[in-house]
């Protein structure tokens, strides 16, 4: 599995870098798909799957430091652990449900808050819109660049990023901290 991975980038630099990453991660990617699916195979597809992804993006994951990178690997393994064990739930089609009354939430609402304001509310919001919020806003990865990293639909990395402000605009009117 680490030969396809390498054969995907294409300086040796980046093959080196890519093997650290590898053997500095892979276990602990593994425990984290283990957790999910509580199956080795899928455990091991997981990764597998996990590791293609973060090959592809290569470029874009090489970047961040080793704070960032960490959590970012841990969102990756765990939403291709999660659509796994969705398939295995379901065998048939997954249906993303869209709700049409939803209308655009302005992220500029946002800007009258602390940073650690935010980042408490945030933190509050259930894993697919906190993830989501993290790699799109914190993190700088576009919806196309999360949907493929995610292996997710990129209509469904944007209707997660606007549930997530919808419910990020509640929470804070709920605690009484909003103006708008």
């Amino acid at each position: 599995m680490l030969s396809i991975c390498l054969s995907m980038l294409d300086s040796d630099e980046d093959k080196h870098s890519f093997e650290k990453l590898y053997y500095t991660y892979k276990q602990g990617m593994y425990a984290v798909a283990y957790g999910i699916l509580r199956n080795k195979e899928d455990a091991e597809d997981a990764v597998q799957k996990a590791f293609i992804s973060i090959a592809n993006n290569f470029e874009k994951i090489k970047s961040l430091s080793g704070q960032e990178l960490k959590p970012c690997i841990v969102i990756i393994v765990r939403n291709h652990s999660i659509n796994i064990y969705n398939s295995n739930k379901r065998r048939a089609e997954r249906v993303v449900e869209y709700d049409d009354n939803d209308s655009p939430v302005d992220v500029n609402f946002l800007e009258k808050y602390e940073y650690d304001e935010l980042i408490a509310v945030i933190s509050e919001l259930p894993v697919i819109y906190r993830d989501i919020i993290f790699m799109h806003y914190v993190r700088g990865f576009t919806p196309k660049e999360i949907a493929k990293m995610l292996d997710i639909k990129v209509d469904t990395v944007w209707k997660r990023i606007e549930r997530a402000k919808k419910q990020l605009k509640e929470a804070l009117e709920k605690r009484g901290d909003f103006n708008g």
